[in-house]
């Protein structure tokens, strides 16, 4: 075996033995572990925050971020989203990896259209859709 094929081979071993070190092996989280930590966190956030009950506000929320996500793929295979909307009046939304959406009620009183709506519910799925959190995580 020649040194360049050697140091190839180290290499690869050297890095694929981090993720057996504790300290380390945070820094390769795979897609069902990071799925797991959003539905958890969002199971978390349901618990503390009032769910709105509003038929209109969820029947609106709703039909907005489906429309966003019937043109989304999520590469982690996350087929089914959960959109939940907030009784809080901070002007929020955000995503989470394992297909979840939370929306605030304070957000539909400034977002004055489908379309102002939709360009916030796309940006935060756009964040998981590019595992943004996944790479904070590893990074972190």
């Amino acid at each position: 075996m020649n040194r360049k094929r050697l140091g190839v081979v180290i290499v690869t071993l050297a890095l694929a033995s981090c993720s057996s070190i504790p300290i380390l092996s945070g820094l390769f989280i795979d897609d069902a572990q990071m799925n797991q930590m959003g539905v958890d966190a969002f199971e978390e956030i349901k618990q503390k925050e009032t769910i709105e009950t509003n038929a209109y506000y969820n029947n609106y929320v709703k039909c907005v971020a489906k429309n966003i996500l019937a043109v989304t793929q999520d590469p982690t295979g996350v087929k089914e989203w959960e959109i939940v909307v907030f009784r809080n009046n901070a002007v929020n939304a955000f995503a989470l990896p394992g297909g979840k959406i939370g929306v605030y009620t304070g957000l539909l009183s400034v977002a004055k259209n489908q379309d102002q709506l939709a360009a916030v519910i796309g940006h935060e799925v756009g964040h998981v859709i590019k595992q943004h959190s996944k790479a904070r995580y590893q990074t972190a």
